[in-house]
């Protein structure tokens, strides 16, 4: 409730009144009379409970656009570990569109969810717009506690996008080899410590021959980029797979300086280095593709009616149907990023049996579950392995079936009969003990109280 009043022995009236963020806030006025100055702390208080319920704008965001808050939060507020991958998010999707020229008065959530719409027809995936949600999100949050922002946080009223759980894509066992021999040579090394380590794109820029200690197998990963500290904000040493150990010391070697992959000039590999391209390059000519896009390149039949392009399994040269010409195979590599190396040593790890706390241990993860359950991944090999172990059928005589089927053997017993514990097959036979005489625990599942009792696969 606003309130006027002046202090002991003072001549000013001073004015109590509920600010845009909800919060008491006492200001000194030039009011002569006390109900001038209880008439001032009304029209305050009034004027910030409507910037408060977004019904006016307040005077910090009078002058402002959307563009420059977002500006502020990169400079002064995003982490460095993000901030170049921000920087370039907010540039493509917000400064540089239409929604960064706006004035903060007029950015409301019917405003940012018709650009998130924009991505989403775009051909953005849902898991990418709700990123830059989340992004906008802390961008209002701070801008709230700094007192740039009065209003409530409009992405509230924004909706999330449904997530489609993407299906990763990782290397086996056998195909390692085949890319680390076909991968350049300096990159070779960046792949090996990738896949052998499960290392991020920056902790394996940021090593240091320092860290190595190949006679005792043991790196020590302390840094990303030339940050002083990695993802997880803790220094950790780690064991040296044999295989990698070839790679660091070729490595060690081969480079000058401290830094163990610099870039051609010596110089640490920045955040807009791409290995992700080097690796596509990689899976191509080591022939881990989905398949092979065969493309006609004659001018002549491309201005007739557009390019031909056939998609096939396999290289083999065929004609454009058009003009005849041989058509050229572009191979479609497995669509794998870099990071998904580390995924494949977390998947290649728990394939060959290693229990998950120890890989949770080299992965470096707080939590077991992210590493049994984002990075493990299970494909069709993995679950026919686990199908198999389903008890055996008995060994079917096939004349006693077709006697059966066909009723020229009264003594046969139906096939469903015969797969029945000898228990059931009894019943009814003379002499034979009735099927609930003794204790039928023994082949029969406890009642759930939901389903009737069946017939135990364990017996």
């Amino acid at each position: 409730m606003a309130s006027a009043y002046r202090k002991k022995n003072g001549t000013t009236w001073y004015i109590r009144f509920k600010d845009e963020t909800g919060k008491f806030r006492s200001e000194a006025t030039k009011a002569l009379t006390k109900t001038e100055a209880k008439l001032l702390a009304k029209e305050v208080e009034d004027r910030a409970e409507r910037v408060r319920r977004g019904l006016a704008p307040s005077l910090q965001e009078s002058d402002g656009t959307f563009k420059d808050l977002c500006s502020w939060w990169l400079d002064e507020w995003c982490p460095a570990s993000s901030a170049y991958r921000e920087r370039k998010r907010l540039e493509r999707h917000v400064l540089g569109q239409k929604l960064g020229e706006l004035p903060l008065r007029l950015v409301t959530p019917i405003a940012i969810d018709a650009r998130l719409r924009e991505m989403e027809k775009d051909g953005l995936s849902g898991t990418y717009v709700n990123g830059l949600r989340r992004v906008l999100s802390t961008v209002f949050t701070r801008a709230r506690r700094a007192g740039k922002w009065a209003r409530s946080n409009p992405i509230v009223d924004v909706p999330t996008r449904r997530e489609e759980k993407r299906a990763y894509a990782t290397l086996r066992a056998e195909e390692v080899p085949l890319v680390l021999g076909n991968a350049p040579t300096e990159w070779r090394g960046v792949f090996a410590t990738a896949l052998y380590g499960g290392l991020r794109k920056g902790e394996i820029f940021g090593l240091r021959k320092a860290d190595i200690d190949i006679d005792r197998r043991v790196m020590i990963v302390a840094r990303s980029y030339d940050r002083a500290t990695t993802k997880g904000k803790r220094a950790e040493a780690l064991p040296i797979a044999e295989p990698l150990v070839p790679f660091l010391q070729e490595a060690i070697d081969s480079t000058r300086g401290e830094l163990l992959f610099p870039d051609a000039e010596g110089k640490m590999r920045g955040e807009e280095s791409d290995p992700q391209k080097v690796l596509r390059r990689t899976l191509a000519r080591a022939g881990i593709v989905e398949g092979y896009d065969h493309v006609c390149r004659r001018s002549s039949c491309i201005a007739a009616g557009g390019q031909h392009v056939e998609r096939h399994p396999d290289a083999v040269q065929r004609r454009c149907p058009k003009c005849r010409m041989l058509l050229w195979p572009k191979a479609i590599p497995r669509p794998l990023r870099f990071h998904d190396l580390r995924h494949s040593a977390a998947t290649l790890l728990l394939r060959a049996g290693v229990d998950p706390h120890r890989v949770q241990r080299i992965m470096r993860h707080r939590d077991v579950r992210t590493t049994t359950a984002i990075y493990g991944h299970l494909d069709v090999e993995d679950l026919r392995e686990a199908i198999n172990r389903l008890p055996a059928l008995p060994e079917v005589d096939v004349e006693l079936v077709a006697a059966t089927v066909t009723g020229t053997d009264d003594r046969a017993e139906p096939f469903a009969t015969r797969l029945l514990p000898d228990v059931v097959r009894a019943k009814g036979k003379a002499g034979a003990p009735s099927v609930t005489s003794g204790n039928p625990a023994s082949f029969l599942e406890r009642e759930t109280g939901f389903e009737p009792a069946t017939l135990s696969l364990g017996s």
